[in-house]
């Protein structure tokens, strides 16, 4: 369990400290000569946080 909590907090400082990344790896790879907008940039930072959140809060470690 530790090991998930620990991709998973990878993969959300990835989205909270570079948000544009985490959009092409998740959907810009679709689209040619497409960029996100800001509002779902800053909508990426704060779903980020609340799963950083959530897995460290709620998910045992053991």
């Amino acid at each position: 369990m530790l090991l998930f909590k620990i991709i998973i907090s990878i993969l959300a400082f990835i989205g909270f400290f570079n948000p544009e990344l985490a959009w092409r790896m998740g959907e810009g790879w679709k689209y040619k000569n497409v960029e996100p907008s800001e509002s779902y940039l800053k909508a990426s930072r704060i779903g980020a946080i609340a799963v950083l959140i959530i897995v460290w809060l709620f998910f045992p470690n053991g």
